[in-house]
């Protein structure tokens, strides 16, 4: 659902922050729903604005309950130091909040009586911390995945952190029906829930997408720079482009060298070869047809 546009971004619900939003303001809570939807968009502002500062484009946010999905619109998106710096701002950015909330409380007595500043306090201590949770899209979930893929690659780093993700959703849940079970209905909880499962099966496809985007560019920034490490590795002509790409490193280029079933090199592909085969043959064709396009 689109909100707004501002500065060429595009700023839009997901359905869940709608419905959470929807049923805070009919039970009564509509400073509280105002609170959460202005902490929201000012965490990802903070995001935005890092983002830009790191020179990435972004074209697109969309806003959960939790916090919000950029969509970046260049290579550097998977630079896995620039994701960390970016995912970091956001949770800084609400501590500082609370920080300041809670020198206001300490030195001024009067303000103690005020329950929205307790409630804006809780609120961003909420949203950093469940921010670094090490899940998909969250903030952690981003500096996981940037701190894996210098290890085992986006790809392979993407998938650990969106089990990782998945498991610590079905976690939340069980944890609110065993609340529920005690008499304490937790509203919050169980759209935590639905939000990291949801949002971390639809961040599976959006990294893929932005893989082989970067994977694309990777040669423009290869002739910029003018240098890059080549990493070679070796693999059976049936193996698909799915599981060649597993291997692949966001800093580095790569040369396949592909052998028969009797160890005999028959040739080698480069990495911008096997991005064009993707391109026209799909993820599951093996890297023997990249080698027949050549």
């Amino acid at each position: 659902m689109k909100l707004f546009r501002l500065g060429g971004i595009t700023f839009s619900f997901h359905w869940l922050f709608v419905v959470l939003l929807f049923l805070l303001a009919f039970f009564g809570y509509f400073s509280e729903t105002l609170m959460l939807f202005g902490l929201v968009l000012a965490h990802e502002l903070v995001h935005l604005l890092t983002a830009r500062a790191q020179g990435l484009e972004v074209s697109e946010v969309e806003l959960f309950p939790f916090g919000g999905v950029a969509k970046l619109e260049d290579v550097l998106e998977l630079d896995p130091q620039v994701e960390s710096v970016v995912s970091l701002a956001g949770p800084i950015f609400n501590f500082i909040l609370a920080a300041l909330a809670l020198l206001l409380y300490a030195k001024y007595p009067a303000w103690q009586q005020h329950k929205m500043l307790l409630l804006f306090i809780r609120s961003n201590l909420t949203l950093g911390f469940f921010n670094l949770l090490p899940a998909l899209p969250l903030d952690g979930g981003r500096i996981l995945r940037a701190r894996l893929s210098g290890v085992l690659g986006f790809r392979q780093a993407t998938e650990l952190a969106i089990r990782i993700s998945q498991l610590l959703a079905l976690l939340l849940f069980v944890l609110a029906l065993y609340l529920f079970y005690l008499g304490d209905l937790h509203l919050t909880l169980l759209a935590a829930a639905f939000f990291l499962y949801f949002a971390s099966e639809k961040e599976k496809t959006a990294a893929m997408y932005a893989f082989i985007r970067g994977l694309g560019r990777k040669k423009r920034i290869l002739y910029e720079q003018g240098v890059m490490p080549l990493v070679s590795l070796l693999s059976l002509r049936d193996t698909p482009m799915k599981d060649i790409l597993r291997h692949f490193a966001m800093k580095k280029f790569h040369r396949v060298l592909i052998i028969n079933k009797e160890g005999r090199v028959i040739g080698e592909v480069m990495e911008d070869e096997i991005v064009e085969t993707i391109v026209k043959e799909g993820l599951y064709a093996t890297i023997g047809t990249a080698l027949r396009h050549k």
